[in-house]
């Protein structure tokens, strides 16, 4: 079920209205000399502020120096995102974000300021760009050739972002475990116990419920297929997945719709490395409205912007090609299970059906081409 966007996000997450002068004010004590005010961007489970130092003296009023300048003094804007409880930012999933990809993610601290309905405050870097849902929903602009180009910028951009995550020692799949520096380490042997989130840890009984309840046979036979193909793999590299790699969480440069940043990494978790691949068939297509029913319509090259894609992927990690079968079906996996299941205000443990899921039925649909529902 999509979320309610028309409530604001106080009245979502029953405070007041009136709590939003109450959080701004505590911000502004945070930071002093500063302007806050509401960012132009705003998520559903989080309410975000736009902090912009002023100047801390300005530069006419600032003693010459020696020399007869006059300098003055700024720094750059950063945010502070208000988020409740049950959706709090976890510290070492940022830093491990950073890490793993770099300048791509942002920088996050949290703050320690009482805020009304036990609201967490987080100061995070500001990364340039336009969310990459903007640019989709406007009117193309330009020549053809030239969104062309704009587009196999996207999809390259999207592949070197994935392909950081994947460990350059990693080969042929052998029974040894492959897994980042920088991930967890566990006493169990196996692979997936490396995997400990709310999803992680619950992938296999989550496919074989959707192989049961979801509301048509080819989906339900695609699921016990991609479960059972799932289950042979006997060794992954487990990585750190972005939870919602969808266009609003993109921030791309508009001129060469080259991505700048990844934003929101709440529902990031240590997964099997390619589970976050449903984010590229998102980049490929659209979602019609226009009849009865909901479909997800691919736009016209969208297949050669996939080539383009795991042509990209596989250069940066070429150890990759040799497992790129358990790398496809991770990203099947990924698929069902970000789209298998209704987010329901933050729950995602009801299949979704015919009646209240629509959108994500069609895009399910779309995404494991289930008129070709059998694995290759």
């Amino acid at each position: 079920m999509s979320p309610n966007l028309q409530a604001s996000f106080w009245l979502r997450m029953a405070l007041q209205d009136g709590d939003r002068d109450v959080c701004v004010r505590a911000i502004e004590e945070v930071y002093p000399s500063t302007r806050v005010e509401d960012h132009i961007e705003q998520g559903y489970c989080s309410f975000t502020l736009l902090v912009s130092p002023a100047l801390v003296r300005r530069a006419m009023d600032q003693p010459k120096s020696a020399d007869g300048d006059r300098s003055s003094m700024s720094s750059s804007p950063f945010i502070v995102q208000l988020r409740p409880p049950q959706h709090a930012l976890d510290e070492d999933i940022a830093r491990a974000a950073g890490s793993t990809y770099g300048g791509i993610a942002p920088d996050v601290r949290s703050l320690p300021c009482p805020l009304p309905g036990g609201l967490r405050a987080y100061e995070m870097s500001l990364k340039k760009g336009v969310p990459l849902s903007t640019l989709l929903s406007q009117k193309p602009s330009g020549t053809e050739v030239d969104r062309w180009h704009k587009q196999i910028r996207l999809v390259e951009s999207l592949a070197s972002f994935v392909g950081q995550a994947w460990p350059p020692f990693v080969g042929k799949a052998g029974p040894t475990r492959h897994i980042r520096a920088d991930s967890p380490m566990l006493d169990d042997s196996s692979w997936l116990a490396q995997c400990t989130g709310k999803v992680g840890a619950n992938i296999e009984r989550k496919l074989g419920k959707l192989s049961r309840e979801l509301p048509d046979s080819a989906l339900r036979k695609r699921a016990k297929k991609t479960l059972e193909y799932f289950m042979a793999i006997e060794d992954h590299p487990v990585v750190l997945n972005h939870g919602d790699l969808i266009p609003t969480n993109i921030l791309v440069d508009e001129e060469t719709w080259e991505i700048t940043g990844i934003i929101d990494w709440a529902e990031a978790e240590w997964l099997p490395f390619g589970l976050c691949l449903y984010g590229l068939d998102h980049l490929l297509g659209f979602l019609d409205r226009s009849s009865s029913t909901a479909v997800f319509r691919y736009r016209e090259g969208a297949d050669l912007l996939r080539e383009t894609f795991w042509r990209k992927l596989t250069r940066k990690s070429p150890h990759m090609e040799a497992r790129m079968k358990d790398v496809t079906v991770m990203r099947d996996v990924g698929v069902l299970l970000w789209l298998g299941y209704a987010w329901d205000e933050g729950k995602i443990d009801r299949v979704v059906n015919e009646v209240d899921d629509m959108e994500e039925l069609a895009r399910l649909r779309a995404f494991l081409y289930v008129q070709d529902c059998a694995l290759a």
